[in-house]
């Protein structure tokens, strides 16, 4: 199919913009190109899939995301942590440990529209976040002893992050106006937060009001899980997995309350 060259402009150009912002609104001049004008959509989809990355578009935005495996641009860990606002992820279970943050975050937030409406408006504070972390974590340890093959079905270096988390990060830390700082400590839960989402918050999907302690998902985020992870089986059942963690968990604690009165 050829091409006229204001064509190959307009795809270059919106490509390469999406490639520097991830995320660009419907409104923008290019992006309305791609969706009206089949040249151009045609021209950006080959340009991304040639670097291993995909091109998607919904009511509001246009999209850029990398392919799993094959892409040029997939963030590996040997890459992240040679990145100086990722030296927080120093080893790989500083690594693995981030991963779990981000889907017991997505756990949390990932509901249905109108619960989604209140995160979007109230969003969830580190505090909250932390204990979810620290119970999804005594739940899957107490599971590991009962189930030996716990660990292995589901590639939780279980064990390894617990220990990091559980034993050696202290809650939170304070700076010199006895305010709680999570962006220039390190060896505690809250600064790991930050470390941990800062991906999500680079690409736009979520708001980290870092002054306040709170973490806000947007639109963008619920675009990116309805159309990559919503048909993964794998996606579905580890979260699935953490919100049986914490059912169990919210069940034993009723029970201990019950036996208290």
């Amino acid at each position: 199919m050829a091409f006229n060259q204001e064509e190959l402009e307009n795809g270059s150009a919106l490509f390469f913009k999406l490639l520097e912002e991830q995320i660009i609104s419907v409104s923008d001049p290019l992006a309305e190109k791609y969706r009206t004008n089949s040249e151009v959509h045609n021209i950006v989809n080959t340009m991304a899939a040639e670097a291993g990355l995909r091109v998607f578009s919904t009511a509001k935005n246009v999209h850029l995301v990398s392919k799993a495996r094959g892409s040029s641009f997939a963030n590996s860990y040997t890459q992240m942590k040679q990145k100086k606002e990722y030296s927080g992820l120093k080893r790989k279970r500083y690594f693995y440990l981030a991963n779990i943050i981000i889907s017991i975050f997505l756990a949390e937030v990932d509901k249905e529209s109108h619960v989604r409406i209140r995160w979007e408006e109230e969003g969830i504070s580190y505090h909250r976040l932390s204990d979810l972390v620290t119970s999804t974590l005594e739940s899957w340890l107490e599971r590991k002893k009962e189930e030996d093959s716990f660990t292995q079905n589901w590639s939780i270096a279980v064990e390894e992050v617990a220990e990091l988390w559980l034993t050696e990060f202290s809650e939170y830390r304070l700076n010199k106006e006895e305010k709680v700082d999570v962006t220039r400590t390190k060896g505690n839960r809250l600064s790991f937060i930050n470390t941990a989402l800062k991906p999500l918050t680079e690409q736009g999907l979520i708001i980290d009001q870092s002054d306040e302690l709170k973490l806000i998902p947007k639109a963008e985020l619920y675009e990116r899980l309805d159309e990559l992870y919503h048909s993964q089986k794998r996606y579905n059942k580890f979260m699935d997995l953490i919100l049986e963690s914490r059912n169990e968990l919210e069940e034993e604690d009723e029970h201990a309350q019950t036996e208290q009165n």
